[in-house]
């Protein structure tokens, strides 16, 4: 790969290919004689790089056309970059170029060379940047950090609006298009470095994932053009562990034959009849130490077909490397991260102090209670002696990572109203109906006021606050019956700050205010909110975000909205923090078309791999000693 950033063409998303830069490249677009003027063109300004102090000085032009105007201006904002731009001449081409340029140079180089000219006059649109500190552009704080200058590149194509970009990136300026492709390059149509710099800073694997999408983009192509780690997540998801009737059985022996290809050694624990968790040991080199546990569930919601653009359990990818099925995010794909991040490092021969468990548990998309509620509680679970656990996140549309240290509690509430019953035609007093609707108003209007408090404080997460939904209404047997039982259910979400004791006898008054006869009954009721400390006291937390900066990621610690497994083990003592790695993706879990990037994928594989060593060499805590 390091070799292929020297000088080649990426042909991303199915782009038609622009001009070569290696002999591997297939020309299509121009005759041999242009390839050849351009690519001495190119060859002369590596030339005059390497050989010049300064931006060159005279004006002449290798491809001159006094036809072509060269547009120039600023971009709008806090950190304006200068820009020159030419128009296609003739028809216009669907790609657009953009060039950035070496230390040496600057805008004005492609224009003194003709590159732009020539761009215009073979029908592109074509945009050349001084980047910041260069040319005309002032130098901006924001190109001291990887994602400050990520951003200042995404910025300045928005504000352009160009559309199907190839990026030509020579020399310095790949400290501005390394970060930028690796968080977008599924936005590019096509990337051109030439020696960038900063490739030491990104691993085989996040180059992988640059790569493969244009494999992606070849259905013609076999599955051995596919990243294999891509591959596996692809098979996993085709096996079909829907609600109601999930195929755990599947699921099962695919688990156990990653074991036996992984080296590791498998358990599995029936906590009720049909109902497997799979256990995945990797063992460390010091047992007097808590274990790592990985969590995920094997199950997914159920899904309506004739809303999918595709299969829901073919795992279909399109060509810009979309993987279309349900569990893509909730949460299969962090299964496969797990198992192939524990392949990575144990094939590089890390071994490590404190023993690794993957658990892969049913039930959870139906409320754990014939899943890790049961596991819990096991002397099987026990025996594990997991001293911290990673759970599933969210995922997030922004740069920044979800990370969930605590949830709410679900509390399912049925309120059963009952009156006199009488004719359809008669003004009946004391009926069910009425005072149900009183005990409806009463909880709507709180509903209301904990949505007021959640907007009107943009620093309040969604988690933070308690929400309730009305989600059936039941009653009645004929048009002209006035019924004498009536029931509304509500699903409660109560933030893990609220007393719930004072919370429950609030829901007792608001039945008691409607009148006689009105009770409420639990379908599901968590008592034990728990809370994963997130600053430095906590060592684990300052071993997972320690990774996390290094790796530049930014964190957003939130109170998970919804409930999941770690629920039941944060009410067991283990500390857990809710994580998947997909930023800048839709979140789309129990979504129609639910899907996932590849590369988003890869690039969780990679964070794994980086966050697994070092919460298995968190040093001895003081209650292992």
């Amino acid at each position: 790969m390091i070799g292929a950033l020297c000088g080649c063409w990426f042909r991303l998303g199915g782009a038609r290919q622009l001009f070569p830069l290696s002999p591997t490249v297939v020309q299509t677009s121009m005759s041999r004689s242009q390839v050849a003027l351009l690519g001495l063109g190119l060859l002369l300004m590596l030339l005059l790089y390497v050989g010049l102090p300064g931006p060159l000085k005279q004006t002449s032009w290798l491809w001159g056309d006094p036809n072509v105007t060269v547009l120039a201006g600023l971009t709008p904002g806090n950190s304006p970059i200068f820009y020159r731009e030419v128009l296609p001449l003739n028809r216009a081409r669907r790609v657009q170029v953009v060039l950035l340029h070496g230390k040496a140079f600057n805008s004005h180089t492609w224009e003194q060379l003709g590159t732009l000219q020539l761009l215009s006059q073979r029908g592109y649109r074509a945009v050349a940047l001084d980047l910041p500190g260069f040319g005309n552009s002032a130098s901006s704080k924001e190109a001291s950090t990887e994602a400050g200058r990520a951003e200042l590149l995404a910025k300045a194509l928005r504000d352009l609006e160009v559309q199907n970009a190839v990026l030509v990136s020579p020399s310095l300026s790949g400290r501005y298009a390394l970060p930028f492709l690796m968080r977008g390059h599924h936005q590019l149509h096509g990337f051109v470095p030439i020696a960038p710099t900063s490739t030491q800073n990104y691993t085989q694997e996040q180059f992988w994932a640059v790569k493969l999408t244009k494999h992606s983009a070849m259905t013609s192509k076999g599955p051995e053009e596919e990243h294999p780690s891509v591959t596996l997540f692809r098979q996993y998801l085709r096996i079909r562990t829907v609600q109601p009737k999930p195929d755990y059985g599947a699921a099962v022996a695919f688990l156990e034959e990653r074991a036996r290809q992984l080296g590791l050694s498998c358990q599995k624990v029936e906590v009720a009849p049909g109902y497997v968790v799979t256990v995945l040991t990797w063992p460390g080199t010091n047992p007097t130490l808590s274990s790592i546990l990985l969590n995920s569930h094997t199950d997914v919601v159920p899904v309506f077909k004739e809303y999918w653009s595709h299969d829901p359990f073919e795992a279909f990818k399109d060509s810009e490397g979309y993987i279309y099925a349900r569990g893509a995010q909730d949460m299969k794909c962090i299964s496969i991260q797990y198992l192939e991040a524990v392949r990575r490092l144990k094939v590089e021969g890390h071994q490590f102090p404190r023993t690794i468990h993957m658990t892969f548990v049913p039930d959870e998309e139906v409320g754990g209670h014939q899943g890790m509620e049961l596991f819990v509680q096991r002397p099987e679970f026990q025996v594990l002696r997991a001293g911290f656990a990673l759970d599933e996140g969210l995922a997030n549309p922004t740069d920044a990572f979800t990370v969930f240290y605590s949830e709410r509690s679900p509390w399912w509430v049925r309120i059963t109203s009952t009156g006199r019953p009488g004719h359809g035609s008669r003004f009946i007093e004391d009926t069910a109906a009425e005072k149900l609707h009183k005990v409806v108003s009463s909880i709507l209007a709180f509903r209301e006021k904990e949505w007021q408090r959640l907007q009107s404080n943009p620093h309040l997460k969604e988690g933070a606050v308690t929400s309730v939904n009305l989600t059936k209404l039941e009653g009645g047997v004929a048009y002209n019956v006035v019924p004498a039982t009536m029931s509304a259910s509500f699903d409660f979400r109560v933030a893990p700050d609220v007393d719930l004791k004072a919370f429950e006898e609030q829901l007792q008054s608001w039945c008691q205010a409607a009148g006689e006869g009105v009770t409420f009954e639990f379908g599901q009721k968590w008592t034990q909110p728990q809370v994963t400390p997130t600053d430095d006291s906590n060592p684990w937390w300052a071993a997972f975000s320690g990774v996390c900066k290094d790796l530049n990621l930014t964190l957003e610690p939130e109170i998970c909205p919804a409930a999941t497994d770690s629920r039941y083990l944060r009410a067991v003592g283990v500390p857990a923090l809710g994580f998947s790695p997909m930023n800048r993706t839709p979140v789309l879990l129990h979504d129609h078309d639910e899907r996932l990037h590849e590369a988003v994928f890869l690039r969780g594989v990679d964070i794994y791999t980086h966050l697994l060593p070092a919460l298995a060499s968190v040093p001895a805590l003081p209650s292992e000693s």
